[in-house]
């Protein structure tokens, strides 16, 4: 720290090289408080006996730090650096320290005027046709997201357009599954509105993880637990990013969860259902939480670098559990394609997966295996012993035909009297 030192008949006092007298008979004071010294659009920054300046976002200068001597602040023409910052179906309009897309009639930007136009189907939201497809309130938050999807497919880009925050859709989800699980769970495995229920969740939390403000979100309920990442840095994200909630941990990276650029701003949804126990029949119990882990890019059928999921085990006494994912072939079911097992003990299971989807530890996979085995080493058993019988039939016939032969073909006859 340096310090003015006031010498005895000598007024004003004397500072060091980089600090100037305020006033007559005050302290030494620094560049960076006394003017502008940096210009507009900078910050300055005092340093010992100096200081340099840095531009703020959204311009530039010659060199990063500056002083006012050799540099100063101009706006960064975003538009004309990158021709593709606001996507095949946005025009990008330039303004001082940023920028903003519009986009044309059926694509949209999800609410941030800065990221690229996308496509935007809405047709995932229209509420289903029949009672017998209709989730038990869900129509209404369909209703509710369709309506927001058409305003943002409609919005060209306008921030605030859809006039509903992501975060209200977020926690009227969130609630609506609350009740849709324990309904699920009184169904007897119907397994037709169990793949129903986690594929419009899906949907749903998909056009909303977009709309969110915060960079993190998270929402906890009775009945489900929710956190939501989301990235819109000027450059993509790279590295590892793991979300976790209160039984489940997902570790992946930005490179998985963007894919192309063009699937940008990102993010990763990790959703927990806490009540839903069994799905499919009553053979197949649950040993975890079932989890849906969603992301911006929709290529995900085949992944090169498989997703680590983390399971607790619901109870610690669970063992031999084995990783499987929700298929919706046919009415849905539980499938181990693709997931498999690299750890597991008395209280935790690591799977890692090549594909996203709907996910959970099962139990009874191994014993209903051998149940179903049971029945085919019954039937080749039985085979066997009547080919014996059969067998043995067929020598003693050969037999008493040869003996006979042998003692000249036949026996004298007798007579019965009865």
């Amino acid at each position: 720290l340096y310090l003015a030192l006031p010498l005895e008949g000598i007024i004003p006092p004397l500072c060091q090289t980089g600090y100037e007298i305020a006033n007559i008979g005050s302290g030494c004071s620094d560049e960076c408080a006394e003017y502008p010294i940096c210009g507009n659009h900078s910050t300055c920054f005092n340093t010992l006996g100096s200081y340099h300046c840095r531009c703020q976002p959204g311009f530039k200068s010659r060199i990063t730090y500056f002083t006012s001597a050799d540099g100063g602040c101009i706006d960064i023409d975003e538009c004309g650096e990158n021709i593709h910052i606001c996507g095949k179906w946005g025009t990008c309009h330039n303004i001082k320290g940023s920028y903003w897309c519009s986009c044309l009639q059926g694509f949209h930007n999800e609410g941030d005027i800065s990221s690229k136009c996308v496509e935007l189907n809405c047709d995932p939201y229209a509420t289903q046709s029949t009672p017998e497809q209709t989730l038990p309130g869900f129509d209404s938050l369909l209703s509710l997201l369709r309506n927001n999807c058409l305003v943002l497919s409609n919005s060209s880009g306008l921030a605030g357009a859809t006039g509903m925050t992501g975060e209200v859709l977020l926690t009227v989800l969130a609630n609506v599954t609350d009740v849709l699980q324990l309904q699920s769970n009184g169904q007897g495995g119907n397994s037709s509105k169990v793949t129903m229920l986690l594929r419009t969740v899906e949907n749903s939390i998909r056009l909303i993880a977009p709309q969110l403000r915060e960079n993190v979100s998270r929402i906890n309920t009775r009945h489900t637990e929710v956190e939501v990442v989301v990235r819109r840095d000027r450059t993509p994200p790279r590295g590892p990013v793991r979300l976790t909630n209160e039984n489940i941990q997902l570790d992946t990276t930005w490179e998985m969860v963007i894919g192309e650029d063009r699937n940008y701003p990102g993010f990763a949804i990790l959703l927990s259902y806490k009540s839903l126990q069994t799905l499919t029949n009553s053979s197949e119990q649950l040993s975890s939480r079932v989890v849906t882990v969603s992301v911006s890019n929709p290529n995900t059928t085949n992944l090169s670098e498989p997703i680590i999921l983390t399971f607790n085990h619901l109870k610690s006494s669970d063992a031999n559990t084995t990783c499987v994912y929700w298929s919706e072939d046919g009415e849905g079911a539980w499938s181990i394609q693709g997931c498999t097992s690299v750890m597991s003990n008395s209280t935790h299971t690591v799977c890692a997966c090549t594909h996203l989807s709907s996910f959970a530890l099962l139990r009874g996979i191994q014993e209903n295996k051998k149940h179903r085995q049971l029945p085919l080493v019954m039937w080749v058993g039985a085979s066997v012993a009547l080919a014996c019988v059969v067998l043995s039939l067929l020598m003693a016939l050969w037999c008493r035909f040869i003996s006979k032969k042998h003692n000249g073909g036949s026996q004298p006859e007798q007579h019965l009297t009865l």
